[in-house]
């Protein structure tokens, strides 16, 4: 019985995990490659700052300039940045760091969704 209920979990769970993150992204990878395989794969960047007005600081003036938008935030620290991705009803929040796009490298990847998707 037991072993059949891990079997259902694993049924179930599993390919929730394989949907949430793209196959082909990896902790390391460079942002500019990342971005490519993530559009290649149907992603769409959120532009979450399409309606507001947003100052940008720091690394965001080269992702804007580069029509890169799908930047929630960057700090100017220590050079996280937040991008947003949708595909579908699937949401998709990549952690990058590095000062300059390309140097960015991702850091770690979640399906959280801005508080509004446009």
């Amino acid at each position: 019985m037991i072993a059949t209920q891990r079997l259902l979990i694993l049924c179930v769970v599993l390919p929730l995990i394989a949907n949430a993150a793209p196959a082909a992204l990896q902790k390391d990878m460079s942002f500019i490659t990342a971005r490519k395989l993530l559009l290649k794969e149907k992603w769409k960047p959120i532009n979450v700052h399409a309606h507001d007005d947003y100052a940008l600081m720091g690394v965001e003036h080269e992702l804007a300039k580069r029509n890169f938008k799908e930047f929630d935030s960057c700090s100017i620290d220590y050079s996280n940045c937040i991008m947003r991705y949708k595909r579908g009803g699937e949401c998709l929040t990549v952690f990058t760091i590095g000062e300059k796009i390309k140097y960015m490298k991702v850091v770690h990847w979640s399906d959280e969704c801005p508080t509004e998707v446009y």
